[in-house]
């Protein structure tokens, strides 16, 4: 029998899996694009040459506090590349490195420690200007913003509001429930408190969404990101080595719509058909269960009904630091039960409980099994889902071709950095 060996990212290495040629359906990943030859270069020149705004030294006051929010280290952004070209234009700008701080845009994850803030922003930042923590659930440290058009209660940030203007920093890639990430995203859920962070996935449950870009959870994000004031933004579309293939700078929405289709050229891939069994590699995104769910979303759109989604990921730190109830919503709730719940305000952690309405709305509709060590089989048990340790993988797949020997399989790599799609045969 013709078999073929492929290889699975998982944290720093890859794993051999063994899948008959006939069973084999898709392997694919993001496209290999090319990296800028000049990174700091490109950055610089597209922060001078905006979409959709006047130029930096056009808009800002050489007093202006300029406060720039910046995603933490659960997402790729090149921080330390961006951050000192931006800290050297507003300079040129007329505003000195005194007039700026730097507010780390974590959501509700935990804190970075100071060897991460050391890694993604780098010393040459941290010497120059305040790197400051994200703090959600401290009402002391958030101010009240009114309520959007669809009621949700707008509580930000106390130092995106006592800033002059204000610049996200961020990374575009597709993002399930949102669609995409970056623009507007770097300030709901960003910078936002629990309950409105909270709100915003209960709408991205509701409408969810990944290869779209104007989602009902975006446009959500824009209006807020419009009333407290975002008045720029400079956001990357990085390459599967995690290079700079493209940067965008400007207007929150008008710059971000540009980068989306020049990401959409990397992260949009087109698969011959849906499958019945889905590896789906949410490598990079190693750090817990919480993050590498997206992997799962993503290995929906490509999954037959009643078929299931094999995620590979580390989960180096469990289920989550931040979210670590998500055993206890998805194992003991249903997906109604769980709506019933959100819907009450009462759930003690809101964030979970939406968290755990997403991958429990997955779950209704097929298998999960994890193929991790950074979680037991008795902690995936808890939540509904399978366990298979990383080097029984292959062994695990061909016992699923044996019983099925018809299976098709897919593979998806940096799952969750991609959109899968199926595209019509000619």
């Amino acid at each position: 029998m013709d078999r073929q060996v492929k290889t699975i990212p998982y944290k720093n290495c890859f794993l051999q899996v063994e899948i008959p040629s006939r069973n084999l359906a898709f392997d694919v990943e993001p496209a290999d694009a090319h990296p800028a030859a000049d990174p700091a270069g490109l950055v610089r020149s597209v922060i001078r040459n905006p979409i959709g705004t006047d130029s930096l030294e056009q808009m800002i006051r050489p007093h202006d506090k300029v406060l720039i929010i910046a995603d933490d280290n659960t997402r790729r952004t090149p921080a330390r590349l961006i951050i000192p070209v931006l800290l050297d234009e507003l300079n040129l700008a007329g505003v000195p490195d005194s007039g700026i701080t730097v507010l780390i845009a974590s959501g509700t994850h935990r804190h970075m420690t100071a060897q991460e803030i050391d890694i993604k922003f780098g010393p040459g930042i941290l010497s120059r200007v305040p790197v400051l923590f994200h703090k959600y659930k401290d009402p002391g440290e958030l101010r009240d913003c009114g309520v959007t058009r669809r009621g949700t209660e707008i509580r930000i940030s106390r130092h995106v509001m006592e800033a002059d203007f204000r610049i996200a920093v961020g990374d575009i890639i597709p993002h399930y429930p949102a669609g995409w990430s970056g623009g507007a995203k770097a300030i709901l859920p960003g910078v936002a408190g629990e309950k409105t962070t909270a709100a915003i996935h209960y709408l991205g449950c509701r409408n969810p969404l990944i290869k779209g870009v104007d989602t009902e959870m975006r446009r959500e994000m824009e209006e807020v990101a419009q009333a407290v004031g975002l008045e720029f933004i400079v956001n990357t579309t990085l390459n599967r080595q995690g290079e700079v293939a493209d940067v965008v700078a400007g207007h929150f929405i008008e710059a971000h719509r540009a980068g989306v289709e020049r990401s959409k050229k990397v992260y949009g891939v087109p698969v011959p058909e849906s499958v019945d069994l889905c590896i789906s590699s949410a490598t990079p995104v190693d750090f817990d269960l919480f993050q590498a769910a997206k992997g799962i979303s993503a290995a929906e759109m490509v999954t037959l009904g009643g078929g299931e989604i094999v995620l590979v990921s580390g989960c180096v730190e469990g289920i989550s630091p931040a979210h670590p109830e998500l055993a206890d919503y998805m194992g003991r709730m249903s997906t109604a039960e769980l709506w019933k719940l959100a819907e009450s305000g009462l759930p003690p952690d809101p964030l979970t409980c939406a968290g755990a309405i997403l991958i429990n709305t997955v779950r209704d509709k097929m298998a999960i099994t994890v193929a991790t060590e950074g979680l037991t089989q008795d902690a995936c048990s808890s939540l509904g889902l399978g366990h298979v340790l990383p080097e029984h993988l292959s062994r695990y797949i061909q016992e699923r071709i044996s019983a099925k020997p018809d299976l098709r399989v897919g593979i998806l790599k940096y799952s969750a950095e991609l959109f899968p799609f199926e595209a019509p045969q000619t």
